[in-house]
């Protein structure tokens, strides 16, 4: 039986130059800008998913707030909430602790909610 894989996410955005930079310092992303649909997208790679930014005005995206959530998982906690400070970012709240992870929401440049995790040491 086949399954089926995720590849790719796009997610419209209102600030290139900060969601770029965002992520390039929070997530240790690498992004290549692309030229599509007569405009400048930006493209990156997560494992096997590829991550492209749009601009919003092309997606005809005209949500205020994501309609999806992503979740990384982060080595150390308590400087990826660091870098989230220093590059436009928010954190939402005190971080919280399960049986696995000790995890936090942050919100990025373009106001998209994101829960950062990081394994419980055992």
């Amino acid at each position: 039986m086949d399954q089926t894989k995720i590849i790719g996410m796009t997610i419209a955005v209102t600030d290139m130059h900060k969601m770029v930079a965002f992520y390039s310092k929070v997530f240790h992303l690498v992004f290549e800008e692309i030229e599509m649909y007569e405009s400048k997208l930006s493209k990156t790679q997560i494992d096997a998913i590829e991550l492209l930014f749009c601009p919003a005005e092309i997606a005809r995206n005209t949500a205020k707030q994501n309609r999806h959530q992503l979740e990384f998982e982060v080595e150390d906690l308590d400087h990826t909430i660091s870098l989230v400070k220093m590059n436009d970012g928010t954190v939402m709240g005190e971080p919280s602790k399960d049986s696995y992870f000790v995890q936090v929401g942050i919100k990025d440049p373009d106001n998209n909610s994101i829960v950062i995790k990081q394994v419980l040491g055992i």
